[in-house]
């Protein structure tokens, strides 16, 4: 029979085990808010050309596209997504199932 770690020993490894996920997880969430300011860069694109658009395209389904995309709230999300968990959730599932607008044959 194999003897068992002492108390103390196991507290230390738990707590071990515990930081050593902790930092993994950490370092996930920087590469996330990584990710997600690289969204929200490719976003800003999106803005310019809704700003850009002729008066007559302003009530086209194109600028209806373009205002879905650009009311993502992204950077709520990007700014400390552990804190904001549920809206990088929110954030993901909208942008996974948004209808992107086409660029007359560039996208």
């Amino acid at each position: 029979m194999a003897k068992q770690k002492s108390r103390s020993a196991r507290w230390f490894e738990a707590v071990g085990n515990c930081r050593d996920k902790f930092t993994e997880i950490d370092t996930l969430a920087d590469d996330l808010a990584g990710y997600l300011s690289d969204l929200q860069e490719i976003q800003s694109e999106y803005e310019d050309w809704q700003g850009n658009l002729p008066e007559n395209l302003q009530s086209s389904a194109l600028a209806e596209k373009l205002s879905e995309v650009t009311e993502l709230e992204i950077e709520t999300a990007a700014n400390e997504p552990l804190s904001n968990w549920d809206t990088v959730i929110e954030v993901l599932d909208a942008a996974e199932n948004i209808e992107l607008p086409q660029g007359f044959g560039r996208d």
